[in-house]
């Protein structure tokens, strides 16, 4: 019986080494062909940076009072159109700035 097992596994040893070069052209043929549409692709315009300052206000709380009127404002002209209303990069950058100086802890008084 150990003889007849020996052979069984030795074919079961040569059957995945047959199927791994296979695996590897079909690979390479996947690989090839991503890289032949990204070289034809039109180069992408970059980002715009007010997204980037847009989106830190994503799912984030804005307590009742003036922080939260100019960001419905801002948010409202920027949907308003394709050039978002005219919304400037300084406008998002102040409102976050503002925003994170109202969430700062007060300084800590040491006393001895």
């Amino acid at each position: 019986m150990a003889k007849e097992a020996a052979p069984g596994k030795a074919k079961d040893e040569k059957a995945p080494k047959a199927e791994k070069p296979a695996k590897a052209a079909k690979a390479e043929t996947e690989v090839q062909a991503p890289k032949a549409e990204k070289a034809a692709a039109p180069p992408r315009p970059p980002a715009d940076p007010r997204l980037k300052l847009l989106k830190k206000f994503h799912g984030k709380f804005l307590p009742r009072g003036p922080l939260r009127d100019r960001f419905k404002v801002l948010t409202e002209r920027w949907n308003s159109g394709e050039d978002h209303g005219g919304v400037t990069a300084a406008e998002l950058k102040s409102l976050l700035d503002d925003w994170r100086a109202s969430r700062e802890k007060p300084p800590r008084v040491v006393t001895h």
